[in-house]
């Protein structure tokens, strides 16, 4: 089979296309055809050799895919071929023509007319971390204003997405306009532009200085720090992400003083080891899609041989919405 294969950590520039061997289920495992994998902003810091799970080389990065069901390992009765299925392995293998996976690591999709297989590659990681942050972790309640950072990717899109379903008036902050006109349309009620705007000013003159009751945000660094600011009293902030690559330290006293809440939300730990928090979310998002289809924000479709450079562009920030590869491309 062919697969993108990192051989030394560094820039993406280093991943290179090969023909590899086609794994086989080993005992409790199934043998899955991708059809289209999610490009993540985790890819990009497990091949720099940045991410949480640091694999052995070479590997085969990516951390999403959907496909369908080619070969079936022994002691194995949940999964026929044929089935469509999505998953997300935590040390990467998606950017390839097939993998092996445990068995119970596995979710089903449901048919073509309710949910396309390129819709399934980008739902556990995107959808999947948005519905975890926003509702189980920010428990957000339906009339609370939501602001979410990074709204122009696809996590953020996704995130505008769940809150719009939930009820919530939602606040969406990007650094380009072409990314907030993408929140505008899947729901934003109000956008701001951190990159030529205050972002403490704007909330405070969007919500009558009152604050926002929920934060969710990927960026980090600065506006991290004004989006903690932003936050009413008995607020929460969701910590998701650092697409600025800057870490911030949290000053305690504002916790003290508003009775805020400061919460960490790592979707990838319940894929990883918690199956029954991973399954009742993916649960939440097959309801909701049965309910209001969601609409995948597809910024490109790459082959393999095109990873160096769809994770460029992802590195660059230059990518509104999800990217996928598609292994049987050109």
């Amino acid at each position: 089979m062919l697969a993108s294969v990192c051989h030394q950590f560094g820039a993406p520039d280093g991943l290179v296309v090969e023909d590899v061997a086609t794994p086989e289920p080993a005992p409790g495992q199934v043998l899955v055809k991708i059809v289209a994998a999610g490009v993540n902003f985790a890819d990009l810091l497990m091949v720099a050799g940045r991410y949480q799970v640091k694999p052995p080389l070479p590997f085969i990065p990516g951390l999403e895919f959907s496909g369908t069901v080619a070969a079936i390992g022994a002691g194995v009765n949940t999964w026929q071929v044929g089935d469509r299925v999505m998953g997300a392995p935590a040390s990467g293998g998606c950017f390839a023509e097939y993998i092996a996976m445990p068995a119970d690591r596995l979710f089903a999709v449901p048919p073509e007319t309710e949910m396309s297989l390129e819709l399934a590659a980008g739902l556990l990681i995107g959808h999947g971390t948005a519905a975890f942050s926003l509702m189980q972790r920010g428990q957000l309640k339906a009339a609370e204003t939501v602001l979410i950072t990074g709204a122009g990717g696809g996590v953020g899109i996704a995130a505008v997405d769940i809150a719009k379903r939930q009820g919530a008036h939602i606040i969406a902050t990007a650094g380009s306009a072409e990314k907030l006109n993408v929140a505008l349309t899947h729901g934003a009620d109000a956008v701001v532009n951190y990159s030529t705007e205050h972002l403490r000013e704007r909330i405070h003159a969007l919500t009558q200085k009152r604050g926002v009751d929920l934060v969710m945000d990927m960026v980090g660094g600065a506006i991290f720090e004004e989006a903690l600011r932003c936050t009413a009293r008995w607020g929460r902030l969701v910590v998701v992400g650092f697409a600025s690559g800057d870490i911030p330290r949290i000053r305690a006293e504002y916790l003290l003083i508003k009775n805020l809440a400061v919460l960490g939300s790592g979707f990838g730990a319940a894929l990883a080891g918690d199956m029954e928090t991973a399954h009742t979310t993916v649960a939440n998002l097959v309801a909701m899609n049965q309910t209001m289809p969601f609409q995948l924000q597809i910024a490109d479709r790459r082959s393999l041989k095109d990873m160096p450079a769809a994770l460029n562009l992802l590195a660059k920030r230059q990518v509104t919405g999800k990217l996928l590869v598609v292994p049987g491309g050109s």
